[in-house]
């Protein structure tokens, strides 16, 4: 595991994949498929628009998730993919600009489309590993072995 207070930061080159998601199409399996068919170990969300219908996001300090069913616009997406999980944010607004923001968990449903940037990081691999100090699996980054 690479802990960047420790040492050099890992640095690497990006390549950028773009996507459009359908209406139906779940956004999470959506980034996944995009990791899958690229070959990358690590990727990162540059930016998405776009709509959701149904979507399910886990608040701050709340271990459960909360159901959002209707018409929001996605304003704002971020966070990191490896091959087994992922950490994303997502900020959505309703009808009323009201926002709502938190952990995007699986199975949320684009209403009209999703326009998402990604960044593969080719000389990395992004993984999960226990931390002692947050308790979690947080993000480890290691060197991508060159084929």
């Amino acid at each position: 595991m690479t802990d960047p207070s420790s040492g050099p930061v890992p640095l690497s080159h990006g390549r950028f994949a773009a996507v459009r998601l359908c209406p139906g199409d779940d956004l999470t399996a959506g980034l996944r498929r995009v990791l899958h068919e690229t070959g990358a170990r690590a990727m990162a969300v540059v930016t998405c628009v776009g709509s959701l219908t149904r979507v399910e996001i886990r608040h701050a300090n709340r271990p459960e998730g909360t159901l959002y069913q209707g018409h929001f616009e996605i304003t704002s997406l971020t966070g990191t993919i490896d091959p087994v999980g992922e950490h994303l944010h997502l900020t959505i607004t309703d009808g009323e600009g009201r926002a709502f923001g938190g952990h995007l968990l699986p199975g949320s449903s684009v209403y009209t489309t999703a326009e998402i940037v990604t960044v593969l990081l080719d000389d990395l691999a992004f993984g999960r590993a226990p931390c002692p100090l947050s308790g979690y699996d947080e993000l480890s980054i290691h060197p991508q072995e060159s084929a």
